[in-house]
């Protein structure tokens, strides 16, 4: 997919093009079609605003759902979605057309980077190449840092004509009330749990996508990521770990040594499903939740232990985003290991308190 204008088409300054063709399958979900159809009419009537922020948990869709936009947007000809077929769409659908820009995060990156930004906003202020549209998903925008924020501004401040600016994000509460006031809201809805096992089921038959789709906090599309990385074969390995973890001494050289070794990405990402699921327990008003393993989360007086949580779970996804480059992994799994052993041994020392 296109990188911004003016920028050279390099895997140091661009990221990697999402597959256009699978994300706008996925975008065709039958929980999405209330928004399709919400977002075909403003189309229709000319009342799309110029920045849309598409918000949800991990996995909910909005990237796909952003393209999906992205693609009407782009479309030549008029109608509820894009034709597929003209000369906007075949643009679109190689990854060529010069007036869409994908943002997003660079090769062994956390953060998505100003001069990215600046680069988008550039591109902007030029005028079409195709004399119609110009569209940008920054996804995901929670992953934009202060300066990156600030030179967004101008671009939602002073919007060119005919410009369409959607960003994503499944964590509102790293955006800016700056950016957020100067975009429209849309929440994307969670599927129901046997809407979400029939939509995997059709994708490939497998017996174990209720469980990952539990790991995904039922999100089917994280679910789907969640079996390409292998999160299965480890899954209980990783839960007896919490157990020693939470009952005793861990051997955190050793289990740094062989995460670092075996499946490093699969374990982020089952550590980062496990910690959100924890967390969204957490928040939730009775301590009537299912298989909830760190009740003293839900006390009042623990609220720097979920604040703690969440600082573990930013470092969780940053280790992403470093765990594939050449950097030391033993040391990064033994930081990890560190600040998990900590936040839950600390609340298995803690009296199990009730809410009432």
């Amino acid at each position: 997919m296109s990188g911004v204008a003016g920028a050279k088409r390099n895997s140091d300054e661009i990221p990697a093009g999402p597959d256009i063709g699978e994300l706008l399958a996925r975008a065709d979900a039958a929980w999405l079609a209330a928004l399709r159809d919400q977002l075909a009419a403003m189309k229709g009537q000319d009342r799309l605003p110029h920045a849309l922020l598409l918000l949800g948990q991990a996995g909910a869709g909005q990237f796909e759902l952003g393209i999906w936009l992205a693609a009407l947007l782009l479309c030549d000809r008029p109608g509820a979605g894009a034709c597929g077929d003209c000369a906007g769409c075949r643009l679109f659908l190689a990854g060529t057309h010069p007036d869409f820009h994908h943002v997003g995060l660079l090769e062994d990156k956390t953060v998505i980077l100003v001069e990215q930004i600046r680069a988008l906003s550039e591109s902007f202020s030029l005028k079409s190449y195709r004399g119609r549209s110009k569209v940008a998903v920054i996804d995901p925008a929670d992953a934009m840092n202060i300066n990156s924020f600030n030179a967004l501004l101008k671009t939602l401040e002073e919007p060119a004509d005919d410009t369409y600016l959607i960003l994503t994000a499944s964590r509102s509460d790293r955006l800016p009330r700056t950016i957020v006031s100067r975009s429209a809201r849309l929440r994307l809805p969670q599927p129901a749990g046997q809407v979400a096992l029939a939509w995997l089921n059709r994708r490939r038959k497998h017996a174990g996508w209720e469980r990952l789709l539990a790991l995904a906090n039922g999100a089917p599309f994280l679910a789907l990521k969640y079996s390409e990385d292998g999160l299965e074969e480890i899954d209980k390995a990783m839960q007896q770990m919490l157990d020693s973890a939470e009952n005793g001494p861990l051997d955190i050289i050793a289990t740094a040594d062989s995460w670092s070794r075996d499946q490093p990405m699969a374990r982020l990402f089952w550590l980062e499903s496990w910690l959100t699921g924890r967390l969204r327990e957490a928040a939730l008003p009775s301590d009537l939740v299912n298989d909830n393993r760190l009740p003293w989360l839900r006390v009042a007086a623990r609220e720097p232990m979920i604040r703690a949580g969440y600082r573990l779970l930013d470092a969780l996804r940053e280790a992403r985003a470093l765990v594939s480059g050449a950097l030391n992994k033993q040391l990064l799994f033994e930081g990890l290991l560190i600040s998990l052993t900590a936040f839950v041994g600390e609340g298995a020392d803690k009296p199990r308190e009730s809410v009432d």
